[in-house]
């Protein structure tokens, strides 16, 4: 029996280029798919200094379910 779905994950990684912060949400979509392919999610990438209001539900690219 799978466990209950009741876990979120949400990390903010800085100080990077735009190249980069591509590619690791390439990478994290990638993830989600293997790891959870019925997972619902959003990621967004953007300015340091906008990391508030794409927390709070800026512009984001909707990955899954």
């Amino acid at each position: 029996m799978a466990g209950k779905k009741d876990r979120a994950v949400v990390a903010v990684i800085s100080d990077l280029t735009r190249s980069q912060a591509a590619q690791i949400s390439k990478d994290i979509m990638r993830a989600k798919d293997k790891h959870a392919p019925l997972g619902r999610g959003t990621i967004a990438t953007g300015e340091r200094s906008t990391v508030g209001a794409l927390i709070q539900g800026g512009i984001k690219k909707r990955i899954g379910g």
